[in-house]
């Protein structure tokens, strides 16, 4: 297995709330297999796809606003680059109706 990359290191999608509903975080929309794929990925461009996964659970369960005005303030907190803002023109559009 590869050296982790340290450089430029992406915070972590949970932002210390760790509520379950039905399997999932009712903040990040996290599951426990998605907290383990963060511990053990390789490179920042994992965490960069397992972060955009993250931003489309919580539009689905409806905690996206409130999920990345605290992921935002966990980023400034750690001095780190948050990303948050490079992902909205990837991510589709949500149907309106």
């Amino acid at each position: 297995m590869g050296k982790k990359d340290k450089s430029g290191k992406i915070p972590s999608p949970c932002i210390d709330i760790c509520k379950d509903k039905h399997g999932r975080c009712i903040a990040c929309g996290r599951d426990k297999d998605d907290v383990r794929s963060w511990k053990h990925a390789d490179s920042s461009e994992e965490r960069l796809k397992l972060l955009v996964e993250c931003i489309a659970r919580t539009e689905e369960i409806g905690t996206k606003a409130f999920w990345e005005r605290e992921y935002r303030r966990k980023c400034k907190k750690k001095g780190a680059t948050c990303l948050l803002d490079d992902f909205s023109a990837a991510l589709p559009a949500k149907p309106i109706g």
